[in-house]
């Protein structure tokens, strides 16, 4: 629902707010914390966010998108503001919230019973022992921080989530050539065959490999241009198909590794 990273932006956001909003804010929606210290008053705001429960975290983040005007009074300079609003609003974009009348709305209805994807998908591919394992990881990273970036970098941050993709199918395709004990019949520098070699092997059926490959074509340069949806919205969507096809990939392969 609401991912550690938005967690950090929120808590860096509530950091030039300072000590009496951000009391005032989790004492409205009940938030238990422990004393708010002004010269350490970041690392106590990431205590109080990190693990909260983030239905109650939804209603202060409510509450911060609806009244930016009088929170901005507040600061100074006003391009402090506008810098840390920007992050936490494309954070929360990222992970599937749209501010937009001054709400903040589910861009999917699904979203609110969801945990989390990306942490998940971290963590896993940290557990799994895939070889390329860091790598895929820095490039999740990657993507997120280019759709984070002001400006945004929607196709960058498409483009690293497609390598990330990809990454993963070489690894799986590798590990899947090394357990049939056969010489690979396969280019792994051409995704084409790196599915193909998947499917034919047993790894994935027809239908998933036809998932794979849409995901890809449309994660790859000029490709997902919108027709009446929002680039910032179309790259989200893009980038959510990238990280739950690896996700697929990684869960699939694990489950056959202990099969």
């Amino acid at each position: 629902m609401i991912s550690q990273r938005s967690r950090y932006s929120l808590a860096q956001f509530l950091e030039i707010q300072g000590t009496a909003v951000s009391v005032a804010l989790f004492s409205k929606y009940g938030i238990q914390h422990q004393p708010l210290y002004p010269a350490h008053l970041l690392m106590c705001l990431i205590n109080v966010v990190r693990d909260q429960d983030p239905r109650t975290l939804l209603l202060v983040l409510q509450e911060i998108i609806a009244t930016p005007g009088s929170l901005r009074t507040k600061v100074s300079p006003k391009h402090v503001f506008d810098e840390r609003m920007y992050d936490l609003t494309q954070c929360l974009l990222i992970d599937g919230y749209i501010v937009q009348d001054k709400k903040l709305l589910q861009a999917d209805p699904s979203i609110a019973d969801a945990a989390p994807l990306e942490d998940d998908l971290v963590i896993a591919l940290r557990n799994s022992g895939v070889p390329k394992r860091e790598a895929i990881i820095d490039k999740i990273n990657d993507s997120a921080e280019a759709f984070r970036s002001s400006p945004s970098d929607y196709n960058a941050a498409l483009t690293n989530a497609r390598v990330a993709l990809e990454t993963l199918a070489v690894d799986v395709a590798a590990e899947v050539s090394h357990q049939l004990q056969n010489t690979a019949t396969y280019n792994p520098a051409k995704w084409g065959e790196v599915i193909g070699f998947l499917r034919s092997s047993g790894e994935i059926t027809v239908e998933e490999e036809k998932g794979l490959a849409g995901v890809f074509g449309l994660l790859s340069p000029g490709a997902h241009r919108p027709i009446g949806i929002p680039e910032n919205q179309m790259a989200r969507l893009g980038r959510s198909f990238a990280l739950n096809m690896c996700w697929f990939l990684l869960q699939n392969r694990l489950a056959r590794r202990n099969s």
